[in-house]
């Protein structure tokens, strides 16, 4: 089972990378050193901290010239994390409101009406990105917002357990939720899939008073306009 770096470097950009790229380690390296050569100059010349040895600043750079990732492809790989993480956000909805069809079909179906993305995308999309869909997912049900603010004694680090906190949840819903029937198997399961989580030594953040996020995932619901779509194929536009 592969585990979040949540402690050396920079551990928000090492979770994007992960995000990002879940399949591929050397694009993961190439997406950090893009973001380290980006920050570092501007950070060593301020003087703010410690140099980083000269070491490390070569193997960014033999990372960044070993593989190429430009913004077109980060941005590729951002919107079908989005579409995986949308399907999973949907079919969790889905259990809170009609739970008989709270199935991957039925959240493929509405996310296809939803984004106007073809049902082949999503599935290909959900295969790729589901070591990580419980990541898109959460980072979808928090708005696909950070909430760090140093004001209320709420770091970035902080922010970042605390999201961990919620993918975890959610992936452990995923693990258990079962169709109210015979036969079925739970929404998510390791024994085909390897995830992304934090490693063991890892524990959630204990949530303090002023905190704008506590770890517990927000409950979520479809309205029934939306529940009856899964019945019915989204109406496409033909090319002009």
């Amino acid at each position: 089972m592969p585990y979040l770096n949540l402690t050396r470097g920079e551990p928000w950009a090492e979770t994007w990378a992960v995000m990002l790229f879940p399949d591929d380690a050397a694009k993961r390296e190439a997406y950090l050193a893009k973001h380290w050569s980006g920050f570092y100059p501007a950070y060593e010349e301020s003087g703010a901290g410690e140099l980083v040895p000269r070491s490390v600043l070569l193997s960014v750079m033999k990372a960044a010239a070993a593989t190429d990732v430009d913004r077109d492809e980060i941005a590729d790989r951002r919107y079908k994390g989005l579409a995986a993480g949308e399907q999973l956000k949907i079919l969790f909805a889905l259990a809170q409101t009609e739970p008989k069809v709270a199935a991957w079909n039925s959240a493929t179906r509405l996310a296809e009406w939803n984004s106007g993305k073809s049902r082949s995308y999503l599935y290909d999309a959900r295969s790729i990105f589901l070591p990580v869909i419980h990541l898109w997912a959460a980072f979808i049900l928090r708005d696909q917002r950070f909430y760090g603010d140093e004001s209320r004694g709420y770091t970035a680090i902080d922010d970042l357990h605390t999201f961990i906190a919620e993918a975890m949840a959610l992936l452990q819903w995923s693990l258990h939720f079962e169709l109210p029937r015979k036969k079925t198997k739970p929404t998510l399961t390791r024994q085909t899939v390897d995830f992304w989580t934090p490693p063991p030594e890892w524990s959630p953040p204990i949530p303090r008073p002023g905190w704008p996020r506590d770890g517990r995932l927000r409950g979520t619901s479809l309205g029934q306009d939306w529940v009856q779509r899964i019945r019915s194929k989204p109406v496409r536009k033909k090319p002009v």
